[in-house]
C-alpha cells in the first residue's frame, strides 16, 4: 500500500535540541551518519539555558573530603570543552563564547568552610590553586574589598556562555534540525510523522532513535527518570561588580552559593546565582527566594551596596536518569529498549562525554554511517536559540 506520506529514510533521529541533543546531532553527523534532530520549541528552552555554563572539573564533588564516582568521571571534561573551544577537539566550538578560562572559590571565616576548601585542596592538586593574601590583585574583582577575610582559589573550571555554545552546535548542521509542531513520538514501525502549519507533512523512519528531551523524556513507558528542582535567582543592578564566576563553602558538601555574571540584552550587570541557595529555595516561594537572597549576600558581601540591585526567580526542573533514593547521579545515563534509547548527561559539562558514549552504543548495536540526502526538507522551519533567563519577558523583578 502507497504511504499515506513521502518517507525520509535516516539512521538516527534525535528528539529534543538541548546540549545533549545537539552535541550528539554534531558529532554524528560529523562521522558521517545520516542524523536529523526534532524540536518542538526553542534549541536549549528548557534545562539547558538555565544552567550557569559552568563546565565543572571535579572540584564540587570533592568538597565532602573525599573523591567519589562524580569528581572521576567528571575529572577530564575542562580539557575536552577546551580543546573543542579551541577548534583541536572533537566538534570545532571556535564560534562559542568563553566567559572565563577559570572560575574562583572563597571560603568564610567559619572553620567549616575552611575545612572543606582543605579537604578539596589536597584532593583536587593541580586543578585547585590557593590565591595568597600579597596576591590579592588576582582575586575576582567582588572580592577585592578591606572587609574580606576569607581565603580564595582559583579552579581549573571554564565558564561558556550557553547560549553561544548552542548556536555554535547547531548552525553548521542547520538542514538537520526540524521545527515540529507538538511532541514528537513514533508510531508503532518507528515512525514519525512531521508536521508544521503550512509545510507538506513527511514521515521520517529512522534505524535508531535517541531521546535527549529531559523531562520530556517521561513519555517512553519503559524509563524512568528523576527531577531534582532550583530555584534559580538574578540580580540586576549597576553595583554588580563583574566578572564574577564563584562558589562560597558552607558547611556542607555543596556549595552555599553558586555566581556566575553576564549581561542582559540592554548591557545590564546580571548575577545568576545558584549552588545551596537555589535547592534549598524549592522550599520558599518567590517573595521569601528574594528575601533569602538579599540576607544571604548581604551576609557574604557586606560591602556591596544592595539597594539598587533588582531580583528575579524562576524554577527549574533538573532530569536525570532514576537513582536508588534519588541520589545525584555520577555520570550521564543512558537507557534503552531496543533500537530507542533514553539519554541524559546530568551536567552540561557531560556533553562530550554522553555522546561518545551513544555513538560506542549505536556503533555496537550495528548502526552504520550511511548518505541521507535532506533537501526536500530545505524549506523547513527550523528552531532558533531560546534567549538566556535574564531575557525572558516573563519574569517580575524587584
Amino acid at each position: 500500500m502507497k504511504p499515506l506520506h513521502p518517507v525520509l529514510n535516516v539512521d538516527i533521529v534525535i528528539i529534543g535540541g538541548g546540549i545533549a541533543g545537539l552535541w550528539l546531532l554534531a558529532r554524528l553527523r560529523q562521522r558521517g551518519y545520516g542524523a536529523v534532530l526534532i524540536e518542538n520549541q526553542r534549541l536549549g528552552v528548557g534545562q539547558t539555558l538555565c544552567a550557569q555554563g559552568i563546565i565543572h572539573g571535579g572540584v564540587k564533588y570533592s568538597l565532602g573530603g573525599q573523591i567519589g564516582d562524580s569528581a572521576a568521571a567528571i575529572a577530564g571534561m575542562p580539557e575536552a570543552w577546551r580543546r573543542c573551544l579551541r577548534g583541536e577537539g572533537d566538534l570545532d566550538l571556535r564560534a562559542a563564547r568563553l566567559l572565563a578560562d577559570h572560575q574562583y572559590l572563597w571560603t568564610t571565616r567559619a572553620p567549616t568552610s575552611r575545612l572543606a576548601a582543605f579537604f578539596a585542596g589536597k584532593l583536587m592538586q593541580g586543578r585547585m590553586e590557593k590565591i595568597a593574601e600579597a596576591d590579592a590583585v588576582e582575586y575576582p574583582p567582588a572580592l577585592r574589598h578591606p572587609r574580606f577575610r576569607g581565603t580564595v582559589y582559583r579552579l581549573d573550571e571554564p565558564i561558556v556562555d550557553v547560549a553561544s555554545v548552542l548556536a555554535a552546535l547547531a548552525e553548521p548542521h542547520r538542514e538537520a534540525i526540524i521545527l515540529h509542531q507538538g511532541p514528537a513520538m513514533p508510531t508503532a514501525d518507528g515512525t514519525f510523522t512531521l508536521r508544521y502549519p503550512g509545510q507538506r507533512t513527511w514521515a521520517i523512519r529512522p534505524a535508531y532513535t535517541v531521546f535527549t528531551a529531559g523531562a520530556g523524556n517521561a513519555v517512553l513507558p519503559w524509563t524512568t527518570l528523576q527531577l531534582r528542582p532550583l530555584h534559580m535567582v538574578m540580580a540586576r543592578g549597576p553595583t554588580l561588580l563583574d566578572p564574577f564566576y564563584a562558589h562560597c563553602l558552607g558547611a556542607s558538601d555543596l556549595p552555599r552559593l553558586t555566581v556566575t555574571s553576564h549581561h542582559d540584552i540592554e548591557g545590564r550587570p546580571i548575577w545568576y546565582l545558584g549552588g545551596g541557595l537555589a535547592e534549598t529555595g524549592v522550599e520558599r516561594n518567590r517573595y521569601d527566594q528574594i528575601q533569602a537572597t538579599r540576607r544571604e549576600l548581604k551576609a557574604l558581601l557586606p560591602w556591596v551596596d544592595w539597594s539598587p540591585v533588582e531580583f528575579a526567580t524562576f524554577t527549574v526542573q533538573r532530569a536525570e536518569a532514576h537513582q536508588p533514593r534519588g541520589g545525584r547521579p555520577a555520570e550521564p545515563g543512558i537507557c534503552r529498549n531496543g533500537r530507542v534509547l533514553a539519554v541524559w548527561p546530568t551536567k552540561l559539562a557531560f556533553a562530550p562525554l554522553l555522546a561518545e558514549r551513544v555513538e560506542t552504543l549505536l556503533h555496537t548495536l550495528g548502526a552504520r554511517p550511511r548518505p541521507v540526502n535532506l533537501l526536500p526538507l530545505a524549506n523547513w522551519p527550523r528552531p532558533v536559540v531560546a534567549v538566556p533567563p535574564w531575557d525572558r519577558e516573563d519574569l517580575e523583578w524587584s
